[in-house]
């Protein structure tokens, strides 16, 4: 007897995780912006380095981090007595 098996459709964001990335658009939901600001990015040069596979963006895992650590904004103190005239 035949059995026929029903497959799932292909989810480029599984696949790009089982290649340590996130595709266009897990990436802008991270970064909390919309798809066509990450299209931007891309133009510009800015954001994390990516691969174009096919029609897909991906964004490598280990980009991605090295992007976010230049974002980082280090907060410091002020002393107010100096400030005190």
């Amino acid at each position: 007897m035949y059995e026929h098996h029903q497959t799932q459709p292909v989810n480029i964001t599984d696949l790009a995780r089982l290649v340590d990335c996130l595709d266009e658009t897990a990436f802008a939901t991270l970064a909390g912006v919309k798809l066509s600001t990450v299209d931007a990015w891309r133009k510009r040069g800015k954001g994390p380095d990516y691969i174009l596979l096919g029609c897909n963006y991906l964004y490598p895992l280990e980009a991605i981090r090295k992007y976010i650590g230049t974002r980082m904004k280090v907060q410091t103190t002020t002393n107010a007595a100096q400030y005190v005239l």
